[in-house]
């Protein structure tokens, strides 16, 4: 099966590099598993309705089958996968057209964000953080060769200190859970879609530096609209990689600009 042979990982011997590169807790194998299966189900490596080969995953996975069990689990939590009687699990796709949409509601949400925390008491604003992780963001892009997750991941960490430091405590909620427990949480965790050339890392770090100097002033309108714009922007290099990769087409609708 094509779509298996694209999982050819060893989770327990990516574990240490994945927790250095994402700065938290070590991942589960399941959770690892479930990631690479959620990847292969959104860039179309599994089809819609197809059904989950337990025993190859956890023989490409080299684990027993309780640990693909329970990835599979996960997914069926996640909307990914659904189980039918006696049957097994199977594939619930996800087409280009709701991916665009996931990108265009975490740029209006994320957009939010950015104008809340741009509104606050300048004494309020937690810049420290924003500064610390441009800089990082700056320092990745100045290099030749960055890995296109690593660069992502970075972004990502500016994107959670500014809705972290928002002040709503509700979108913080929402954007945290749309981070960790849907499909937006596997676009960009192990195969990033987007920043895969110089120019795009260019263009995205003067964007969310636009960002950060419009909250900083405490232009919220501005705020909003630089991070719709950044995230505008990573919708429509990720989509293009889907369209490649999968070997279909959005519908022009979803390339909102507003």
């Amino acid at each position: 099966m094509a779509a298996t042979a694209a999982l050819k990982v060893k989770p327990q011997a990516q574990r240490t590099a994945t927790a250095d590169r994402r700065s938290v807790r070590t991942r589960t194998i399941p959770e690892q598993i479930a990631d690479h299966v959620a990847i292969a189900i959104i860039k179309g490596e599994f089809r819609d309705g197809e059904h989950l080969p337990e025993q190859k995953i956890a023989a490409l996975f080299d684990v027993s089958h309780g640990p693909v069990r329970e990835a599979i689990r996960t997914l069926s939590k996640r909307g990914l996968v659904e189980f039918r009687p006696r049957r097994g699990a199977f594939v619930i796709g996800v087409t280009i057209d709701a991916i665009a949409d996931i990108f265009n509601i975490r740029a209006v949400l994320l957009g939010l964000a950015a104008h809340s925390f741009a509104k606050l008491p300048a004494k309020q604003r937690p810049m420290a953080a924003l500064n610390e992780r441009l800089a990082v963001v700056r320092t990745l892009c100045a290099g030749r060769g960055v890995d296109p997750e690593t660069y992502a991941q970075a972004l990502g960490r500016l994107g959670r200190a500014i809705f972290d430091g928002c002040g709503n405590a509700h979108l913080k909620r929402i954007l945290r859970e749309e981070a960790a427990g849907s499909v937006w949480g596997y676009l960009w965790r192990e195969h990033t879609l987007d920043f895969h050339n110089q120019k795009r890392r260019t263009t995205a770090a003067a964007d969310w530096a636009d960002v950060v100097a419009a909250i900083a002033a405490g232009d919220g309108k501005r705020a909003s609209q630089a991070t719709r714009k950044a995230l505008f922007d990573s919708r429509d290099a990720a989509i293009d990689t889907l369209q490649q990769l999968r070997g279909e087409q959005v519908s022009a609708s979803r390339f909102v600009r507003e």
